[in-house]
């Protein structure tokens, strides 16, 4: 199934549903995709500062992982990586949008090879950037202003 298949069956769900299923582990592993791990990072950032946030989200990550049988899918970088993105992403982004306006105001999160920028692949590729944080070596992720703006 395509992100593209996937984004229409989960869209339907309501962000509490949604974060319900994620975390009691009832979300289907094959509906979890780059835009659903991008929507619960919008969540825990809408009801948390960013570290909680991150916190919450490696966490979830990795139960869901280990719950459904994919422990070796869990990639520590990748997930606070794209928590720090979608994090600056949403300080740039008007208040009050769903994350459909959210996804469509920020389209080049959408973009699964975004990191790239940031990461070289031998990088990313190592055990100790799967295993816990790693700084960028191509460039540095952009940085997390606290407070919006107008």
């Amino acid at each position: 199934m395509s992100d593209l298949d996937s984004t229409s069956r989960t869209s339907v769900w309501s962000d509490e549903d949604f974060l319900r299923a994620f975390e009691d582990l009832s979300f289907p592993a094959e509906l979890f995709h780059h835009r659903e791990h991008l929507r619960v990072a919008w969540l825990y950032l809408q009801s948390s500062d960013a570290s909680r946030a991150a916190e919450r989200l490696a966490g979830g990550i990795r139960r869901f992982a280990n719950h459904h049988g994919a422990t070796q899918k869990y990639h520590h970088t990748l997930t606070l990586a794209w928590m720090r993105l979608v994090a600056v992403a949403l300080v740039e982004t008007p208040e009050g949008k769903t994350f459909d306006q959210f996804m469509a105001a920020q389209p080049d999160l959408s973009d699964k090879n975004l990191l790239a920028k940031y990461y070289s692949n031998e990088l990313l590729q190592s055990a100790s950037a799967r295993e816990a944080w790693v700084e960028p070596d191509l460039q540095p992720l952009p940085a997390l202003r606290i407070y919006r703006c107008c």
